[in-house]
């Protein structure tokens, strides 16, 4: 039982041996691997970071702008020479694209300027029947009258000259006494200037005075310079678009009197434009062609376009910043850039929306 014992103890003493001897055979493994796998984090630490690459950022210039349509906003409004006119019609709606020359509204005086125009064009009818009577010359049947009134006296002349023929053999022979050929004599006389009267009737009639055509004339003309005024002011009366666009607002409506906002605005949308308000120290970097880039509110994404004009004029900024600490007495100069054909479209339900533009230099 002992002697049992005893050779278990031997036995585990063995195992106990082999175990440091494995143990010692394997940890100066670990140990170099440890060592190794620190020199190379240390060498990794030491050695410098990698450089980024160098992103080359393009210099710009920036400024506050407005949204416009091309040549800005037309409003349109009554003539000054119609004082306290009031809207009688308006024909179109706001957002409706129009032609050039379209009557998009009439004012209360229309109707009458019309009748007015009705009158005149009657007068210039009338005016021109008169000169063509007056070219024509005489009724053919006044005409015929006249030639019967000479004929006849010139039949009467003839008969009176042989009567007085006739008469002056019977004075030679003592027939009859020198009273009743002077009488025979009158006759003649009368007959032959009462027939000269009766032709140069017939000349008249049938000659076309100048004095006649020239009056005449001068009548026809009076009646359409009045007509052409007449149809003058009909014109101011309709309110018509002076180039294609697009209704952006309507101010007044029927029954109301054109006050100072006028009656509606009017813009060319298919090119919309931003009008940027440059520094006046940054407006020497600015020239036609350079693109820019503009972003907004509701322009998240930005839209590009081209200068396209820089101004003349150094003025104060109409384009107010929302920055409290902004200097609203900033000298600056416009500049208008044209947008691209779909930033346009993207842009023209926009119009006078305040943009931040970026122009590149």
């Amino acid at each position: 039982m002992l002697g049992k014992f005893q050779r278990e103890i031997a036995a585990g003493k063995l195992k106990i041996k082999w175990h440091w001897l494995a143990l010692g055979v394997v940890a100066p493994g670990l140990l170099l691997v440890a060592v190794r796998l620190g020199l190379d984090y240390w060498a990794q630490s030491q050695a410098p970071a990698p450089t980024p690459p160098v992103v080359k950022v393009k210099p710009m210039i920036a400024a506050l702008g407005r949204i416009q349509p091309e040549g800005e906003i037309i409003t349109l409004s009554a003539p000054s020479s119609i004082e306290g006119a009031r809207v009688s019609e308006i024909l179109v709606q706001e957002g409706e694209v129009v032609r050039q020359g379209q009557v998009l509204a009439n004012l209360d005086t229309t109707s009458k300027r019309r009748v007015e125009v009705q009158l005149a064009a009657n007068e210039v009818a009338i005016a021109q029947a008169q000169l063509n009577q007056v070219l024509a010359g005489a009724k053919t049947g006044d005409i015929q009258a006249r030639q019967a009134q000479v004929g006849r006296l010139e039949a009467e002349l003839r008969l009176a000259q042989t009567d007085l023929q006739r008469n002056q053999g019977l004075y030679q022979e003592g027939g009859i006494s020198a009273a009743a050929l002077d009488n025979f004599r009158l006759r003649v006389d009368t007959v032959r200037q009462q027939l000269q009267e009766a032709q140069a009737n017939l000349r008249s009639v049938r000659e076309v005075r100048g004095v006649d055509v020239k009056l005449a004339q001068a009548q026809v003309a009076q009646a359409r310079n009045r007509l052409a005024l007449a149809q003058v002011e009909l014109d101011l009366s309709l309110i018509k678009a002076p180039v294609a666009g697009r209704v952006l607002k309507i101010h007044t409506r029927v029954g109301e009197t054109v006050g100072n906002e006028g009656i509606l605005d009017l813009g060319r949308t298919a090119r919309m434009f931003v009008v940027a308000e440059v520094y006046e120290t940054d407006i020497l970097g600015v020239q036609a062609g350079q693109r820019a880039v503009i972003t907004g509110t509701a322009l998240p994404a930005g839209v590009r376009g081209t200068v396209t004009q820089v101004g003349w004029q150094v003025a104060k900024k109409d384009v107010l910043d929302t920055d409290p600490v902004a200097d609203v007495d900033a000298r600056v100069v416009e500049v208008k850039i044209a947008l691209d054909q779909a930033a346009s479209a993207q842009v023209n339900r926009l119009t006078n929306m305040v943009v931040n533009v970026q122009i590149e230099r």
